[in-house]
């Protein structure tokens, strides 16, 4: 495969794992295969989230790397379905791992950053708070009445469980050659490519800068009594001279948003996503993470967006990781490309609520590519991948 660039998208169920394999010319003539691995994760709960499918991906990494060190990893950001897969394969019987020479992580996760961004801190601050009161409704719902988008959306949020995924992420490559970037950030001598060209198009270093909201939330809980007994729904009681219908309906509607500030969490997590470009040879990549609408609205302020022959839709084929339509004008044109120009999708049906939005992403993609392909099964049996090739 020396004269192509492959793209090997593995079906991780609801999660991302892609192994992006470079040829680069060297000093003699000769060609050398690089490789960057991004994410590697699924969903925490529900069908989406099954683990024995990162043995097979890990053994075939290895396998492709052949005893040689994985050149470039990236982690887009920290969530769950983007970051658990290396851990956990370490973990197994056999453990299943090997060495990185790069690692680049979202700026967000760099030691000490709401130090520097105030603003940011503050915010992650307020999202923490709001989590915790969150799982303490969790805790406390009866199991049958807790739909499973809601179960799965926080699974996938809960730092308690992805912060030893990221701690091992963290301590992967060499200090010095581990590096926490954002859109501007210096790459020079942060990888080892030569021949390929590498973009950060987004996050902004400042994430406070995407715009994110939280509802006022009234659950309802009731402490938990002792280090052994779990929190329980209040019951609540309208004050005197208040009506009953109303009351309750106020308290309806405060519950009722917890599902909407789940989301807004989930945003700003997904709007930290490391999105790059990779330029080889007249081809371009772009490599999207979870980036969601408020993402690529600042990248189409900060005039980055370019046309790309080949997208991995972001966020697992959700309305909102989708570009809106002029940005999509821009990122793929809909008059005929001079080559043809693929897309693809790594999703789980049924994980989220209309994930993924096959009617949008058909009527908005299927116009602009030759091929949008859906990494799931049947098509894709779990543990296994989809190929793209870009000759040189």
């Amino acid at each position: 495969m020396t004269d192509e660039l492959r793209v090997r998208v593995y079906n991780v169920l609801f999660g991302d794992a892609i192994l992006i394999s470079v040829p680069e010319r060297d000093g003699n003539g000769g060609t050398q295969i690089k490789h960057i691995l991004v994410d590697v994760g699924n969903a925490g709960a529900g069908k989406g989230s099954k683990n024995v499918v990162f043995a097979p991906v890990i053994k075939d990494i290895i396998r492709v790397l052949n005893g040689h060190p994985l050149d470039l990893y990236v982690m887009t950001h920290e969530h769950l379905d983007h970051v658990q897969g290396l851990l956990a394969a370490s973990k197994g019987d056999p453990p299943l791992k090997f060495d990185v020479d790069y690692a680049w992580l979202t700026g967000s996760a760099a030691p000490g950053y709401s130090r520097g961004f105030a603003a940011a801190g503050r915010r992650a601050d307020a999202f923490q708070r709001e989590f915790e009161e969150i799982g303490r409704y969790v805790e406390a719902l009866p199991a049958a009445e807790l739909h499973p988008w809601v179960r799965a959306l926080f699974d996938i949020n809960d730092s308690r469980k992805t912060k030893d995924c990221v701690d091992y992420i963290k301590q992967w490559a060499p200090e010095d050659k581990t590096a926490y970037v954002y859109r501007g950030y210096g790459l020079a001598g942060k990888h080892p490519f030569t021949e390929a060209k590498l973009d950060i198009w987004a996050p902004e270093q400042n994430t406070a800068v995407y715009p994110c909201k939280l509802r006022p939330l009234a659950l309802g809980v009731k402490p938990a009594e002792g280090k052994k007994k779990s929190a329980k729904l209040a019951k609540v009681e309208p004050p005197p001279g208040v009506g009953a219908e109303a009351f309750y309906n106020l308290v309806e509607m405060r519950r009722r948003g917890l599902f909407d500030n789940l989301l807004a969490i989930d945003a700003a997590e997904n709007n930290t996503s490391i999105v790059f470009s990779l330029q080889w040879r007249g081809w371009t990549l772009l490599f999207a993470g979870d980036a969601e609408t408020e993402s690529w609205d600042m990248m189409a302020q900060q005039g980055v967006l370019a046309p790309v022959d080949f997208l991995k839709v972001s966020h697992h084929g959700s309305s909102n990781g989708l570009p809106r339509a002029e940005q999509l004008d821009i990122i793929m044109p809909r008059q005929a490309p001079a080559r043809p120009r693929r897309a693809v999708v790594s999703t789980f049906q049924g994980t989220h609520r209309g994930v993924p939005a096959r009617k949008l992403l058909d009527e908005q993609l299927g116009c602009r590519c030759e091929e949008l392909c859906y990494v799931e099964a049947p098509a894709v049996a779990d543990g296994r991948y989809k190929d793209f090739k870009f000759e040189g």
